[in-house]
């Protein structure tokens, strides 16, 4: 059932029932990494992909499937799945890392980029090169959407590390941003909105916002600063 029905959604139930019900057969194993690798159901290799992983972790080909899944499969969904996997299974193994950089600053869907951006910060934060690499991302990389976690990510997990502060002021003032649809965000109103969250009794998140309300280029974030001195004032 798990490879002949033509229902997909049952083919999951099934595919999930199998990999938990004879995790034990000997030919569970088989039929779940030919499943995750080159079955015509997106949907059910991202199933297929999970069990997998969640229950043959120790297998040796286990790993390997997950890398080349993550860096290059035709379905942007499965690669993401398969960061998500490497993420949560596979932190300590020592080309983890080095695979989400690369997929983070080069993969060719936003989406996997966004989310191994996030996986890397919040999986990796004591890794001594986390912070550096996060803020080339936030400020110099060519997406404004993966530009825009990396500065939430940074706002996250290192708010109180010297420097952070400066660079979401300077992405605030500086940051370049030309689109004519209300997606994405502009990063300079994503920097105010962490500034005031953030930083909200600092003088110079004030002073950025007035400056904002005044000199910025954008009508949206010009009205987002205009709102929210106006919410100041009333306190």
């Amino acid at each position: 059932m798990a490879q002949s029905n033509e229902n997909s959604y049952v083919r999951q139930v099934a595919v999930q029932e199998l990999a938990r019900g004879w995790k034990d057969d000997p030919e569970t194993l088989p039929i779940l990494k030919r499943l995750a690798q080159s079955d015509d159901s997106y949907a059910l290799r991202q199933v297929a992909v999970e069990e997998l992983a969640r229950g043959w972790k120790d297998d040796p080909e286990t790993l390997p499937i997950l890398k080349q899944l993550a860096q290059s499969d035709d379905s942007y969904a499965l690669r993401r799945a398969a960061v998500e996997e490497l993420a949560r299974g596979w932190k300590d193994d020592p080309g983890t890392l080095l695979i989400f950089k690369q997929i983070a600053q080069f993969n060719n869907n936003l989406y996997v980029r966004r989310a191994t951006v996030q996986k890397l910060a919040r999986g990796w934060k004591d890794d001594p090169e986390t912070l550096h690499f996060l803020k080339q991302i936030a400020q110099f990389d060519d997406n404004l959407n993966v530009r825009c976690v990396a500065v939430q990510e940074l706002a996250r997990g290192w708010k109180d590390e010297p420097g952070i502060f400066e660079l979401l002021g300077d992405i605030a003032i500086n940051h370049p941003f030309e689109s004519k649809f209300k997606f994405p965000k502009n990063p300079r109103q994503t920097a105010l909105e962490i500034m005031l969250k953030q930083y909200p009794d600092l003088p110079q998140t004030l002073e950025i916002l007035r400056d904002r309300l005044v000199n910025d280029p954008d009508q949206e974030v010009r009205q987002f600063a205009h709102e929210k001195l106006t919410e100041l004032e009333k306190l």
